[in-house]
């Protein structure tokens, strides 16, 4: 009967493999330590598996739980991903546009130039905070706000600042103080490179936690089995 329950759970359940795995690896032991001690007070092996499986609760009850703690895991992940990204590609971007400008002898940006790109750095670090707190909130501050909503809010703010900081770069690389094609140095291929990259990363993970809190998928009628195994960690 404990088979059953969790074939069941893996059905109404799926999503990123590693946690999904995890999950239900847990709650498998957990029933079984649950039946293991109805069998010593003297219960039979199908009773004890009954008892074990009707204190879990129903399918669709813990099938929700899941899918909510998958969700968390899934804007976890984003938000950590957020920070790491987000701060080496700062730290790129210092580096090349002043002590690698400046050593190829460009000019100083035009005034404007420099309030934008001042304010593309503290929407940067502005958004690098919320991914910060909104760890925090899918950790210990869960009690306190809906898991759902954080998560749903993380990734909309995600996809904003996405379209903001792609519209902010292309006018900053079109404004230029000097031609780019005169650079010289890998600075520029390699901020190129991990701007795309972790752009189109970081707008799939927060699609992705999108669907995964959708209301279609809190009814089990799509529960983002479209994550590609791997890409998440357990949380």
């Amino acid at each position: 009967m404990i088979d059953q329950y969790v074939a069941q759970l893996r059905r109404e359940v799926r999503g990123p493999l590693l946690p999904r795995r995890g999950m239900l690896r847990e709650l498998r032991d957990g029933l079984l330590d649950a039946a293991d001690a109805h069998r010593a007070a003297g219960a039979s092996d199908p009773e004890a598996q009954r008892l074990a499986v009707e204190e879990f609760g129903p399918v669709e009850v813990v099938a929700a739980d899941l899918r909510t703690e998958l969700a968390a895991v899934a804007a976890r992940y984003l938000a950590g991903l957020v920070v790491v990204l987000g701060s080496v590609q700062f730290a790129l971007a210092t580096y090349t546009w002043t002590t690698a400008a400046a050593a190829q002898g460009w000019p100083e940006p035009a005034p404007w130039y420099g309030m934008l790109s001042r304010a593309v750095d503290l929407s940067s670090f502005a958004f690098m905070a919320l991914a910060a707190v909104a760890v925090l909130a899918l950790g210990r501050g869960a009690r306190l706000l809906p898991t759902r909503r954080v998560v749903r809010v993380m990734a909309v703010v995600t996809l904003v600042d996405v379209v903001l900081h792609v519209v902010s770069g292309a006018l900053l690389s079109a404004f230029a103080p000097a031609s780019m094609a005169v650079w010289d140095g890998p600075e520029l291929v390699a901020m190129s490179l991990l701007s795309v990259g972790s752009t189109l990363w970081i707008s799939w993970l927060a699609v992705s936690c999108l669907r995964l809190t959708s209301r279609r998928a809190q009814d089990g009628v799509h529960d983002a089995a479209h994550l590609a195994p791997g890409l998440l960690l357990r949380g």
